[in-house]
């Protein structure tokens, strides 16, 4: 297994207050080739809507590109990545034509692009042999989980799970790209899009698929149990960010329903979902 990067990945998990220093950080990006994003654009909660630890990355639309770039995946033949979206209460809109994730080859072509247009993500894969169905999305956060492939008739899948359903929503076909590799990928939203999208937890290998992390574990620790109430009532009351992801119903705060929804998975005894 190979990890690219993860997002944010220099926020601090420790416990401390709202007021404590803002460890978020958009420096694992390329600064060279990232456009229209600033060190401001990172941020913790609860002014910025995250899905786990402090940050994430917010993405206002405008009539310019904004967009962060990972060139980590050099020439890439195999491809699986994970980042959680939220497009806002009012979906934001990319346009049919737009991005929200974007990955290229090393010519600049479009390889994958994923639009958020019309309260759907659409799915565009090159040298696909059918049309990819959309996905309706509401708002909140949704896990997005992309796999692809170098070669004839290569596997393409794209997932996506969110606003508190354990039901993942798939939609798979294959494409020629015998050719195809896969060097920078762009997380954003393109030219004249309109709204606000929150984007999290960013992990991008070549063999094993990074998966959803465990919804409702507030504290981190890689499974439910009755200390993640405790923990979302420290967030609620302003004593301290959960390192995990508390925002159980995926709604994209931290809320006294959250720990409602913690209640019902441990009386369901459900460890991760």
């Amino acid at each position: 297994m190979i990890r690219l990067k993860t997002l944010l990945g220099a926020a601090i998990f420790s416990a401390m207050a709202f007021t404590g220093a803002n460890a978020c950080s958009i420096s694992a990006w390329s600064a060279t080739d990232s456009v229209g994003v600033v060190a401001a654009d990172s941020g913790e909660a609860p002014a910025f809507s995250r899905y786990s630890g402090r940050c994430s990355l917010r993405v206002v639309g405008a009539a310019t590109p904004k967009y962060v770039q990972d060139n980590t995946p050099t020439n890439a033949t195999a491809f699986k990545a994970r980042f959680y979206l939220n497009g806002g209460s009012t979906l934001a809109d990319t346009g049919a034509s737009g991005f929200v994730f974007l990955a290229r080859d090393g010519a600049g072509a479009n390889l994958i692009r994923v639009a958020l247009t019309g309260g759907s993500l659409q799915t565009t894969v090159t040298g696909s042999a059918a049309a990819i169905p959309a996905i309706p999305i509401t708002a909140g956060y949704y896990s997005v989980e992309i796999e692809w492939a170098q070669g004839a008739a290569a596997p393409f899948s794209i997932k996506v799970q969110g606003a508190g359903s354990a039901t993942a929503v798939t939609q798979t076909t294959t494409t020629n790209n015998a050719a195809g590799v896969l060097k920078d990928v762009r997380l954003g939203l393109s030219a004249a899009s309109t709204g606000t999208v929150f984007f999290d937890e960013y992990d991008s290998r070549r063999t094993n698929a990074p998966g959803r992390l465990c919804r409702g574990d507030a504290n981190g620790n890689g499974f439910i149990q009755g200390n993640d109430r405790v923990v979302i009532s420290n967030e609620i009351a302003g004593t301290a960010l959960a390192a995990g992801q508390p925002d159980a119903n995926e709604n994209g705060a931290v809320q006294g329903n959250d720990r409602v929804v913690i209640s019902n998975l441990i009386l369901a005894n459900t460890l991760c979902n």
